[in-house]
C-alpha cells in the first residue's frame, strides 16, 4: 500500500501548523510495515533519524493507494483549500481512498467544506452526537503520539503528590467555568496546583529540543514529569452549549449571551472539548478529570468509562465527584484503567489499524 500525506507547501515554518494526527497515523502505518509519503518530509523520530513521512520528487500521485489531507490545507481561507484539495484529487486514481483529517475547533468546521467532502471520510476530532453531520463525518480523537508515551513516567500512584493539576495554556469558557464549580469541593481533598513551570529551552537536550521544535512548543519534558508525579488532572476544555443557536460560532455566541441573561436552557452539549492534555493525562497514569461525555454528547471511537477510565463532572451536580476525591482506592483504579485504556485503544497501531479496518467496511 501506498499512502501519501499533502502538506500545504507554505506552513512548514508556521507555529500553530503542528499536523499531530498526520503524526499519529504515519507511525502507526509505519508499525504495520506501511511507508508514509508527503508532498514534503516531516518529522523526525530522532535526532538525525530519518523523516517519518518523506517526500520523493519522483513519486507518481497516481500509485497512491490511501491520500490524506488536512483542516491545515485550509489555513488561508476557504477557496484556496477547496482548491487545493480539488486539484490533486484529480491527480489520483479512482482506485484511490481519500481521507480528511478535521481536527478544527468550532462549529463550521473544513471538513464541512467542499474540498473535504469530496474525500471518502472525514475523520472528526471534537465530534459530538448532538449535532447533524455530513455522512461521510466519523467520529476521531486527537490521540497520542510515540513521543508522548515516551515522555511520561508514570509513578506508583501512592507514592504521587496529592494535587489537582490546573495549569492549562490557553483559557476555555469551560475550563473557567469548571475552575469555579469544582474548585472549593477538591480543595476540599486535594491541593489545587495551578502554578505554571518556567523553563528554559536552554537545558533541554537535543532530543527535547527537536520535540520542542518539531511539535510547535507542546514538548516539555519537566511538564511530564510534573503531570507523571500528581495524582490528578483536570483535562477539561471547550464551550458548553444549549439546543439552540447552533448553527455557527457567531449565532451560538450570542445564543450564549441570552442564554446566560434568561436561563432558558441548561446546557447540554460540549464542543471543543478534546485536547492534548486529555491524552497525556491517560498516557501519564493520572486520573483524567472532563466533562461527563455521556451526558454532554462528547463521542470517541472507543468510548472510556465514567468512574472507570476517568472522572466525568456533571454541571447540574458538581458535587458528585465527592465520593471519588475521598476515596483514594477508587482514585488508583481510575489512574491505572485510565492509561491501560489508552495503550489497549489508542496507540498509534491500533489507531491506524482502526482506520484501515474503516475502509474495509
Amino acid at each position: 500500500m501506498n499512502v501519501f500525506f499533502f502538506f500545504n507547501t507554505e506552513d512548514s515554518g508556521v507555529l500553530w501548523s503542528y499536523y499531530h494526527q498526520y503524526i499519529v497515523l504515519a507511525e502507526g502505518l509505519t508499525e504495520l510495515g506501511i511507508r508514509c509519503y508527503g508532498s514534503r518530509d516531516m518529522y523526525q523520530t530522532a535526532v538525525g533519524s530519518n523523516y517519518l513521512i518523506r517526500y520523493d520528487k519522483n513519486f507518481p500521485l497516481a500509485d497512491i493507494d490511501l491520500a490524506f489531507f488536512s483542516s491545515f490545507n485550509y489555513h488561508k481561507n476557504k477557496k484556496d483549500g477547496n482548491k487545493f484539495i480539488k486539484q490533486n484529487i484529480k491527480c489520483l486514481s479512482p482506485n484511490c481512498k481519500t481521507i480528511f483529517i478535521d481536527e478544527s475547533d468550532g462549529l463550521r468546521t473544513p471538513g464541512f467544506y467542499k474540498g473535504a467532502q469530496m474525500c471518502d471520510i472525514v475523520l472528526k476530532s471534537h465530534y459530538s452526537c448532538k449535532y447533524n453531520y455530513p455522512k461521510n463525518f466519523r467520529a476521531w480523537q486527537f490521540g497520542i503520539t510515540n513521543r508522548i508515551l515516551d515522555a511520561v513516567s508514570p509513578q506508583i500512584f501512592e507514592q504521587r503528590k496529592n494535587n489537582f493539576l490546573v495549569n492549562f495554556r490557553p483559557r476555555h469558557i469551560l475550563r473557567d467555568l469548571m475552575n469555579e464549580l469544582i474548585k472549593p469541593i477538591v480543595c476540599e481533598y486535594f491541593i489545587w496546583d495551578n502554578t505554571i513551570d518556567n523553563f528554559d529551552i536552554a537545558n533541554f537536550t537535543s532530543y527535547d529540543l527537536l520535540m520542542f521544535k518539531q511539535a510547535r512548543g507542546r514538548h516539555n519534558p519537566y511538564f511530564y514529569k510534573r503531570l507523571s508525579e500528581n495524582k490528578l488532572s483536570a483535562c477539561y476544555g471547550g464551550v458548553p452549549a444549549t439546543p439552540f443557536g447552533n448553527y455557527n460560532k457567531y449565532t451560538a455566541f450570542i445564543a450564549r449571551k441570552i442564554n446566560n441573561l434568561l436561563h432558558l436552557f441548561k446546557y447540554d452539549r460540549v464542543r471543543q472539548w478534546d485536547s492534548w492534555r486529555l491524552w497525556e493525562t491517560w498516557a501519564a497514569g493520572s486520573v483524567a478529570f472532563h466533562i461527563n461525555f455521556e451526558k454532554y454528547g462528547c463521542v470517541l471511537p472507543v468510548m472510556p468509562k465514567n468512574g472507570v477510565d476517568y472522572i466525568g463532572i456533571d454541571l447540574e451536580n458538581p458535587n458528585e465527584i465527592k465520593k471519588y476525591l475521598k476515596d483514594n482506592e477508587q482514585l488508583k483504579f481510575i489512574a491505572q484503567n485510565g492509561r491501560k485504556f489508552v495503550l489497549e485503544n489508542y496507540t498509534p497501531k491500533i489507531v491506524a489499524q482502526r482506520l484501515l479496518n474503516m475502509l474495509k467496511e
